[in-house]
């Protein structure tokens, strides 16, 4: 029969896994003479445990839940103890050194007056020589306890080693693990660490990066683009170039694959495009390839969700903003972790539920699908950093257009029957209007339904209930025209 694992490698793997064993009844309660070192653990129940003559060596502990177990003789060195439970637990031999107390709770413990206290710093320590509880703490401060092993022990060494060499212990400033902060400071702070901004970080002006010193030349439309975004970033005005501007209102009336950066070009040099439909399809078909891939932090190009922003091209594009949402907080959840210190590897799980924001972003991101979200952390651990990045920031400004078109009103674009050939005066396409039903007609274009569709006037149109009248204009000529948008079709 195999041998049952021990409490050291149990906890090793996580307390959520140790705690649905100890309810099960799959664990021993008995656990004397115990070693661990280095340990980090959050929420953890060792409650009623036998834990006689246990060493717990610059162990980091946090809400670990001690109540009523057997710890005397156990010796505590090194580390951190924070918001655990004592209650009614025997402590008479142990010892307590080199450590910090904080918030924690001695209520009713036995052998405290036998308890070895040497050079600890206490904070808030309820229970101890019978004082009474203070007032309630503040919310307890993120970041002592979101490190990695590796991390604690090189900091505590380093203090160490000051320490007996007579230097101020400042030691090495640890990451905090700070998922609640926008996507934005995330960003900021990982360009921060990076040589120089990467010529992509243009594409999301929305979140203020940090600016490229110089371009490399070119005259591709994308190029151009960035060009203009970093002259508005450096608050000056981006000159419209004739030639360019053509080839960008070229590109949207053919509906070309750079269809994107041209509309995001035209608005940087603050030009009005002359056609928005003719690159929908185009627009529409790059969105849905990114959403479509089977990736839970894949990237989606801030320039094609701004591009139909700028056109005002809303028809299904709401409809992928709930999966640009879940991938932003996957994404902003594993950014925060990696920035800590974190990995799949390393105490990752037990982070994650010693924060509230953390696991609002989990929830965000898979629901209660804890394994999908581990295999998403593993993909997007083993990507480069600044890979991971950007793909930070694309999906926090993809979202934030997605946000605005949702927000746009209900008809700006119609789901069109006809070719942009019917939607054409003067070379470019005609301006939408408005957007009937058929019992708008009579009072809102009754002339113009005549004209064009045979309509007599004061009348509803026959059989069109559920049909859509888009009335559109030339704003060279003022030649107005109406088609009929089928459901049917």
């Amino acid at each position: 029969m195999a041998k049952a694992p021990s409490i050291e490698k149990l906890l090793q793997s996580g307390s959520a896994e140790w705690n649905r064993m100890r309810k099960s009844g799959q664990v021993s309660t008995d656990h004397t003479g115990a070693t661990f070192t280095q340990l980090f653990s959050a929420n953890t129940d060792l409650s009623g445990l036998g834990l006689i003559g246990s060493e717990w060596e610059r162990c980091d502990l946090s809400k670990v839940n001690f109540r009523d177990a057997d710890l005397s003789n156990a010796y505590f060195h090194g580390g951190r103890l924070q918001d655990c439970d004592f209650r009614g637990a025997n402590l008479e031999g142990a010892t307590f050194e080199k450590l910090k107390l904080l918030r924690c709770d001695f209520t009713g413990a036995k052998g405290l007056d036998d308890v070895e206290m040497d050079d600890v710093d206490m904070d808030r320590v309820v229970g101890l020589d019978g004082e009474e509880a203070p007032p309630p703490p503040p919310p307890p401060a993120q970041g002592i306890t979101a490190f990695t092993r590796e991390q604690r022990e090189k900091a505590l060494g380093a203090q160490a080693a000051a320490v007996m060499q007579g230097e101020p212990s400042g030691g090495e400033e640890l990451p905090p693990f700070r998922p609640q902060d926008p996507p934005g400071s995330l960003f900021f702070r990982g360009l921060k660490r990076m040589a120089m901004p990467p010529l992509w970080v243009l594409d999301v002006p929305g979140l203020r990066p940090l600016l490229p010193q110089r371009l490399p030349p070119g005259s591709s439309l994308e190029t151009l683009y960035r060009e203009a975004v970093k002259t508005r970033l450096e608050n000056k005005k981006p000159a419209a170039d004739p030639a360019v501007v053509e080839r960008a209102q070229k590109a949207l009336r053919m509906g070309a694959k750079d269809s994107a950066v041209a509309a995001m070009y035209l608005r940087e040099v603050g030009v009005l495009p002359m056609a928005r439909f003719s690159a929908a399809q185009v627009l529409k078909g790059a969105l849905r390839e990114e959403v479509e891939v089977d990736d839970l932090t894949g990237q989606i190009d801030p320039r094609t969700t701004g591009a139909l922003l700028e056109l005002r091209l809303t028809h299904e594009v709401v409809d992928h903003l709930q999966e640009a949402r879940r991938r932003l907080a996957a994404t902003q959840l594993y950014t925060s972790l990696l920035e800590a210190g974190f990995n799949p590897e390393n105490n990752w799980d037990e982070a994650l539920e010693s924060s509230d924001a953390a696991m609002e972003l989990a929830q965000a991101a898979t629901g209660e699908d804890r394994n999908a979200l581990f295999e998403g952390f593993q993909v997007f651990s083993a990507l480069p950093e600044e890979s991971r990045l950007r793909r930070l920031a694309y999906l926090a400004e993809s979202v934030s257009h997605l946000e605005l078109v949702s927000r746009l009103p209900e008809g700006m674009e119609p789901a069109w029957l006809n070719g942009p050939e019917t939607r054409e005066c003067h070379d470019r396409e005609m301006t939408y209007v408005q957007a009937l039903k058929a019992q708008d007609i009579p009072t809102k274009v009754a002339a113009l339904a005549k004209a064009e569709l045979g309509v007599p006037e004061g009348e509803v149109p026959e059989d069109s209930d559920d049909d859509l009248f888009v009335h559109v204009r030339c704003d060279v000529c003022g030649k107005e025209k109406l088609i009929v948008q089928s459901p049917d079709a």
